[in-house]
Parts: structure tokens; C-alpha cells; sequence
């Protein structure tokens, strides 16, 4: 058995130290949009996300904030029978943009739930947010515990920006976290593996510009192709090299001996409901490749363990 240490500073363990607990996410759907849609920078969205933003397409279901919040919370008690502590994840598209309205009212919405649920995480693009959006999340920071604003990088090359239609940039990146730093808001990073033309060495990349950006937070993403989305007809065609499993294992890992120790690890691999998930195919449990991570991290660190 490979030793404990060095731990990772992963989610669970911090939330632990800090509130005793694991706590578990509501997401929640706002009705908002990305600028790669509407035709502000592009139309359809990046190549990888669906329909629903990346979220749970609750307000395509038309299902109000509420009605969100009770059914999460259900799930919530589910597995925390002795009472239930939550994230309130304002997650599907970018929650800055068209305008701020919705976020206002979803956040004046949670804060009377602050007591469930004390950590509030907002998901944007960089380009989506400015002066106004940062001041609106800080003026909440005396209602919640935390107050988290989570911003896709997802790659750190401008170039590969525009080949997914995402049409972002690194620049935007740090003006953002720039912004959310001078608000005291705690900054989550998004990372993904694997996309169209990027380099092996592109994860260890994104990690670097996080570090740099004073980043509270990481998650790393593998590619995924989902129904519904551009990338899954470049996948039919078989115009789309997927990573490998092994291949994913070593760039996470890798990444993970850059990190500083007080960065927060969210997420070391995603997964979606087998119902839009289309590929990579093959791969594990999500628990069994955090495992296959772990492991390759520790003997890096410790090799010979």
C-alpha cells in the first residue's frame, strides 16, 4: 500500500477541516446564456457542451428556483440523514451574462437558505464578468460562509480558444481573477484535457496560469463527448483523437505535483448521466480513476514507495 503522504488538499478534506463535514452540491439553473451562443462572439456554443450549458437544463424544464432548490435538497437528505449541508452551485452556462438580474435574484434567493447550504459557487466565463459582477457576488460574502466564483480556462492558448468555438482568452482569464481577488471572492479554475490540437504538456500549461492567477481552487476535466454537442458529429466522423485513460492518469498527475499545497482540488476527473455521455468509452468508475491518479501522483513524489 502506497503511503499517505503527501495528502491532497482535495475538496472533502478541506471541508472537513473547516466545517466538519463533507458537503453536498444543489445545482441550480438560472436561465442564463454564453456570448458564444447568442452571436455576441459566436453562435452554438463550444464544441464540447450541450444544450444545457453543462448543467441540469432545469429552466429548459421550466422549473423555477425553488422547485430546483427542494428536489436538490431531497437528494441532499437522502445521503445526509443527520441533517443536510449543501453548496449552492450556480451552475449551467455563464451566470454573468446577458445581464445580472437572474444571478440577483437567484443569490437573494439562497442566502435565506445560508443556513443548508453556507457556500455559494457561481460558474462564468472570464470575458463575462466585470466590475459589477464581482461587486454583486462580494456584497453577498456577510450572507454566506464562502462565496465562490468559478471561471473556465479550459485551455491556455488562445488559438485553441477559437478552434472550440469558445472564442475566450488567457487575458480575460487574469483580468477576471484580478477582479474576483480585489472582491475577496474565492476563486475556482477549470481545466480540461485532451482538446483538439493541444499539446500534451497543455493541463501542465493551465495549472501554471492558475497558480499564477492567485487561484483558490482547481478542477480537472477529461474531454468528454456528449450527445447533442458539435463534438459529438467530429467524433461520429471519426475526426476526434481522444485521450487514453493511461494518458489522462500521468497529465493529472503530473499536474498535481505543481500545485501549491493550499490550492483546493475539486474535481480530478468529470463524468455526465449515461444518457448523454457518448465517449471516451471504456474508462472506470469515477472513484476507480481518482484512485488510478492518487496512485501515480504518490509515487512521484515518493518514488520507490
Amino acid at each position: 500500500m502506497l503511503p499517505e503522504h503527501p495528502p491532497l488538499h482535495t475538496l472533502g478534506r478541506h471541508l472537513k477541516a473547516h466545517y466538519g463535514r463533507r458537503l453536498r452540491r444543489i445545482m441550480f439553473d438560472i436561465g442564463t446564456s454564453c456570448p458564444n451562443r447568442d452571436g455576441q462572439t459566436g453562435f452554438g456554443g463550444c464544441i464540447y457542451c450541450d444544450i444545457d450549458g453543462s448543467g441540469t437544463g432545469a429552466r429548459r424544464k421550466e422549473k423555477s428556483l425553488a422547485e430546483q432548490w427542494e428536489e436538490g435538497l431531497r437528494r441532499v437528505r437522502r445521503s445526509q440523514p443527520n441533517g443536510p449541508a449543501a453548496i449552492a452551485y450556480v451552475q449551467s452556462y455563464s451566470n454573468t451574462y446577458p445581464d445580472l438580474l437572474p444571478l440577483a435574484k437567484a443569490l437573494e434567493f439562497l442566502a435565506n437558505h445560508a443556513d443548508i447550504a453556507p457556500i455559494v459557487s457561481v460558474g462564468t466565463r472570464p470575458d463575462c464578468f466585470g466590475e459589477e459582477a464581482a461587486a454583486l457576488l462580494a456584497s453577498y460574502c456577510d450572507k454566506f460562509s464562502e462565496v465562490w466564483v468559478e471561471f473556465g480556462l479550459e485551455t491556455a492558448d488562445d488559438e485553441i480558444q477559437k478552434t472550440i468555438g469558445r472564442h475566450d482568452t488567457l487575458a480575460n482569464y487574469h483580468a477576471a481573477c484580478h477582479l474576483a481577488h480585489k472582491q475577496g471572492l474565492k476563486i475556482i479554475t477549470h481545466t480540461i484535457a485532451g482538446l483538439p490540437g493541444e499539446k500534451m504538456t497543455g493541463l501542465e500549461l493551465q495549472v501554471q496560469e492558475a497558480i499564477q492567477s492567485g487561484s483558490h481552487g482547481i478542477k480537472f476535466h477529461q474531454l468528454m463527448v456528449l450527445r447533442k454537442t458539435k463534438l459529438e458529429a467530429l467524433w461520429r466522423k471519426g475526426g476526434l483523437d481522444l485521450l487514453q485513460l493511461e494518458e489522462y492518469v500521468e497529465m493529472v498527475a503530473n499536474a498535481l505535483t505543481l500545485l501549491p499545497s493550499e490550492m483546493v482540488i475539486h474535481r480530478l476527473v468529470a463524468e455526465n448521466p449515461p444518457e448523454s455521455y457518448l465517449a471516451p468509452e471504456d474508462w472506470p468508475t469515477r472513484a476507480k480513476v481518482q484512485d488510478l491518479i492518487e496512485k501515480k501522483y504518490r509515487a512521484l513524489v515518493a518514488p520507490g514507495t
